[in-house]
């Protein structure tokens, strides 16, 4: 399997920062943390917050906010979006597509699944389609185990798959 090469930090920061300022999402985030005995424990429904706000990822500039917003050192923060799955410290596509890589699935196929959609969208595993619809990557167990090999988009389940139905249901997506 292969993986697409990993932004330049550097490079992430001369990106624009999409969506709503933060001031626009304290808005929002102030309710959530108020929930929480102690600021730095709604940190994972912050971060979702701004991702969601932003474009799907977590640029450089909204780590920095999230970590002063939350009075932790922003080095915290970026530990926590590194260790979650769900959270993008560089750009990805309008929908991200998961496929399970976790001993079940890997048995019944999930590699002649990522092969056949790496060879279909010409990107490497973690890479995103040139028209940014789509950025596919691997992850842990799904839960769909007695459905292997399966794979998930946005909020949308799917197994069973063999490599063409893998194909055919994001197709139908576009």
């Amino acid at each position: 399997m292969s993986h697409a090469t990993r932004p330049d930090p550097a490079e992430l920061a001369k990106l624009p920062v999409e969506g709503p300022s933060f001031d626009e999402l304290r808005a929002k985030l102030d309710p959530v943390v108020a929930r929480y005995p102690a600021r730095a424990g709604a940190m994972l429904p912050v971060l979702w917050v701004v991702q969601r706000a932003r474009g799907g990822w977590l640029h450089p500039q909204s780590i920095r906010e999230v970590a002063d917003y939350l009075h932790v050192p922003q080095a915290h923060v970026e530990g926590v979006i590194t260790f979650y799955t769900m959270f993008k410290d560089h750009p990805v596509g309008r929908e991200v597509v998961m496929v399970c890589k976790t001993l079940s699935c890997r048995l019944r196929g999930a590699q002649d699944v990522i092969d056949a959609l790496e060879d279909r969208y010409g990107i490497e595993m973690g890479g995103t389609t040139a028209d940014r619809r789509f950025t596919i990557e691997t992850g842990e167990c799904l839960g769909l185990c007695d459905m292997a090999p399966c794979m998930l988009v946005g909020k949308d389940r799917f197994g069973d798959l063999t490599p063409e139905s893998a194909v055919k249901h994001l197709e139908e997506r576009r």
